[in-house]
């Protein structure tokens, strides 16, 4: 399994929801990695010369040893806080620095070919009331990644809002855990219709 954090603390919301996870995750014996992107310090700016658009293919070295991580896994957690309605500028930049072209995907006869295969859960924080998110944002944040990005490049995807995170209590934590949880035995179970785009 390969965890992906984009968060600048472990403090808040985020940070309970990786907490949780690495919790089951050692009490169900799964082997996992972290890709904490902060913590990585992770260049999300894409380079002139990797810019595939105009022409330029270059993919550096440490980016491509995350390539071979992620081709070579089946399941996968993104967590990440949902900031202006969207996926964090860090986040936003590994999606655009390593789900290249020739990797995650490719074009044939005009049409688009998904590379990757595997499953993932998405968890993100947000603010916003549950009716903002639904609602009027119609799951922006986590539609971009699971819809936009993930199925595109052939991984199945389900996402999973924490709403109202402005501060982590109690009674917070407890509905963390019980979204964690669910996550976790959505993503370990056999069964792939329950991933809905």
């Amino acid at each position: 399994m390969l965890i992906i954090y984009a968060h600048p603390t472990k403090n808040g919301h985020c940070g309970y929801v990786l907490k949780t996870v690495l919790e089951v995750v050692k009490q169900k014996n799964i082997k996992y990695q972290i890709l904490d992107l902060y913590q990585m310090n992770f260049d999300p700016v894409l380079k002139p010369d990797e810019h595939y658009t105009s022409g330029n293919r270059n993919v550096t070295p440490g980016n491509k040893k995350i390539q071979e991580l992620i081709a070579a896994e089946q399941n996968f957690i993104f967590i990440y806080p949902t900031w202006w309605n969207n996926l964090p500028a860090i986040l936003k930049g590994f999606l655009d620095r390593i789900f290249t072209p020739g990797f995650a995907y490719k074009y044939e006869n005009d049409r688009p070919l998904s590379l990757l295969k595997g499953r993932a859960i998405v968890f993100t924080a947000t603010g916003a009331p549950w009716l903002y998110a639904k609602l009027l944002t119609k799951d922006r944040s986590i539609k971009v990644l699971t819809f936009d990005t993930l199925k595109f490049c052939g991984i199945k995807a389900k996402g999973f809002y924490i709403n109202n995170a402005n501060k982590l209590n109690e009674e917070k934590k407890k509905k963390i855990r019980k979204i964690a949880l669910k996550g976790i035995k959505i993503l370990t179970k056999e069964n792939d219709k329950i991933f809905t785009f």
